[in-house]
């Protein structure tokens, strides 16, 4: 939006916030206001939204691979250990964790309980998940004294009253087939509760075991090369798409592949749509201030109808006229956004070293309010704040350009 020099001096005099105070004065400081209220708590809210989203993201993939290999068809993967390395190449994985998973029934004297049981090779299984971190009692330990050991989510340990060293049963889907049909069943297979971990979010992991791959074997029945899963990390969350569209090619029908955020793409619609309305409705708020900038440009005009008028006796194109009054509300709303952009990145920089707003260690996993921003936030904020002062200056701007000389200057 170029204009002459001569322009730019007339820009300079005829600002709102350079004349002597009065009402015009006012609806300029409040609309600047405004606009810095609304563009820091927009860039502070999208900070947030964005900060949950990461901290969900990092905190489930704590637990769950970057992809998984699953049978196209059945419930197993028949696969060996040099065909389990060549995907690992394939798909350019740091870490490999073959997995057995079932559904079961875990009873602890008279109370039960569904969960979802984890057969693991107890090696890979320390290397590859962030539970080992998670810990809240025990250790990890697939054997106590020679017995099979298990490791039990938060939820399900307080849903039986378990701790360390007590022993629970584990019921199979054919079992409880058994007691439907009033066929005589076992008490059913005994696990001693090695660990209990708490898991990032209540539910599939909150009510899940971890126990050897043997043992799974021989609870469920299936052979050495059997899988339910294979389960691969990366070096780099945002590598996984590449990597499927690289190894797409070489994968067989038999094996489907489902990257992270396809199996938790209801959480993460759900966040997503969360942030674009919070940030629509929030736009509200600066496309109210940035009426005030349009009133207080179109009083400005009316109040300079003369000196327009002159303007354009003198041969300033319409044109310029128009550009100057875009430039006067681009200077106003830029002072707004500038401010709000400010404010809103001090809210950042403030949450990420001080924590300013804290959260109940005792009921959430987080101590704070968790903030992450990247670069492309930050211009879209001020982006659509730039944008709506522009489309506020238009009206104004249009009106001082098709003003009529001589009407006016008989007015006059």
């Amino acid at each position: 939006m170029p204009i002459s020099r001569a322009t730019g001096l007339v820009l300079w005099r005829w600002l709102p916030l350079r004349r002597r105070w009065g009402i015009i004065q006012l609806i300029a400081v409040l609309s600047l206001l405004g606009i810095g209220i609304g563009t820091a708590t927009l860039l502070s809210v999208q900070s947030i939204f964005k900060g949950f989203h990461h901290t969900v993201q990092e905190l489930l993939l704590r637990y769950e691979p970057h992809l998984q290999l699953l049978p196209a068809q059945g419930h197993t993967l028949e696969m060996d250990s040099t065909t389990i390395a060549r995907y690992a190449e394939l798909f350019r994985a740091r870490q490999v964790l073959p997995v057995i998973s079932r559904r079961v029934l875990v009873r602890r004297g008279g109370s039960f309980a569904p969960a979802a049981f984890w057969g693991v090779p107890p090696e890979g299984f320390r290397r590859a998940t962030g539970i080992v971190q998670s810990i809240l009692l025990g250790s990890l330990s697939f054997h106590i004294r020679g017995r099979p050991a298990a490791l039990v989510g938060a939820e399900l340990a307080e849903r039986l009253h378990l701790l360390p060293g007590d022993t629970l049963w584990i019921w199979t889907p054919e079992m409880l087939e058994h007691v439907a049909l009033g066929l005589p069943v076992g008490p059913g297979f005994a696990l001693l509760v090695a660990g209990i971990f708490q898991a990032p979010t209540a539910g599939e992991y909150g009510f899940a075991l971890y126990a050897d791959t043997a043992v799974a074997r021989r609870l469920f029945g299936l052979p050495p090369q059997s899988w339910s899963s294979i389960n691969l990390w990366l070096d780099r969350t945002d590598a996984v798409p590449e990597v499927l569209r690289a190894a797409a090619p070489y994968v067989p029908d038999t094996v489907r592949t489902v990257p992270w955020y396809e199996r938790s793409r209801q959480l993460y619609e759900v966040l997503r749509l969360e942030r674009l309305g919070t940030f629509a409705v929030l736009s509200l708020v600066v496309l109210v201030a940035v009426f005030n900038v349009a009133a207080a440009l179109w009083m400005s005009a009316v109040q300079k109808r003369r000196e327009i008028a002159l303007l354009h006796a003198l041969g300033t194109p319409a044109g310029e006229l128009y550009r100057l009054y875009l430039a006067q509300g681009f200077v106003l709303g830029g002072i707004g956004v500038c401010l709000g952009l400010l404010g809103g990145l001090g809210f950042y920089w403030g949450q990420q070293h001080f924590g300013w707003f804290r959260l109940d260690p005792t009921r959430y996993i987080l101590s704070t309010v968790p903030v992450f921003l990247e670069p492309a936030d930050i211009l879209g904020v001020a982006g659509v704040a730039f944008a709506l002062v522009l489309l506020a200056s238009i009206l104004p701007a249009r009106w001082a350009a098709r003003l009529k000389i001589a009407e006016t200057l008989r007015e006059e």
